[in-house]
């Protein structure tokens, strides 16, 4: 379901990290179906994880570890043109030296596959190898994915 005005795969510079697996696009979101976007920056919720919300563990290193391999640089989205409840694209960010953000963080530990939105067997192990590890939130004796 390609949206009208949105390319695929989309690429613009970030300029904005909102948290682990938010980001902000220099892409100007036009279109018939843009709706409250049009004229606005475009903001990317990464797809098949899910990083910890602010005030929990591992919030400001997933956060950092985000801007640090993105902010300023020009990535690439894959998306199917879909949009979460709060406007954001969802799509697999592709960094410039070609490694996928999304898969970087769940691979630290900085991300969880999110098991409510995705089904992909890749995240899921992934996120088995870095519990294995003890990686990121996985350090965390009592942490619960529930809590994400």
């Amino acid at each position: 379901m390609q949206q009208p005005g949105l390319p695929n795969p989309l690429r613009a510079e970030v300029i904005g990290i909102q948290d682990g697996d938010t980001i902000e696009l220099k892409f100007i979101y036009s279109g018939n179906k843009a709706g409250r976007r049009s004229g606005k920056p475009i903001r990317i919720r990464l797809l098949h994880v899910n990083s910890p919300e602010r005030g929990q563990p591992f919030y400001k290193v997933a956060k950092q570890f985000t801007s640090d391999n993105s902010f300023r640089k020009t990535v690439q989205v894959r998306h199917a043109g879909n949009f979460d409840k709060y406007g954001r694209l969802l799509g697999e960010v592709i960094l410039p030296d070609g490694r996928v953000l999304n898969k970087e963080l769940v691979k630290k530990g900085l991300a969880v596959h999110f098991k409510k939105y995705s089904t992909s067997t890749e995240y899921a192990n992934l996120e088995i190898q870095a519990r294995k590890k003890r990686l990121g939130v996985w350090k965390v004796q009592d942490y619960s994915v529930g809590k994400l």
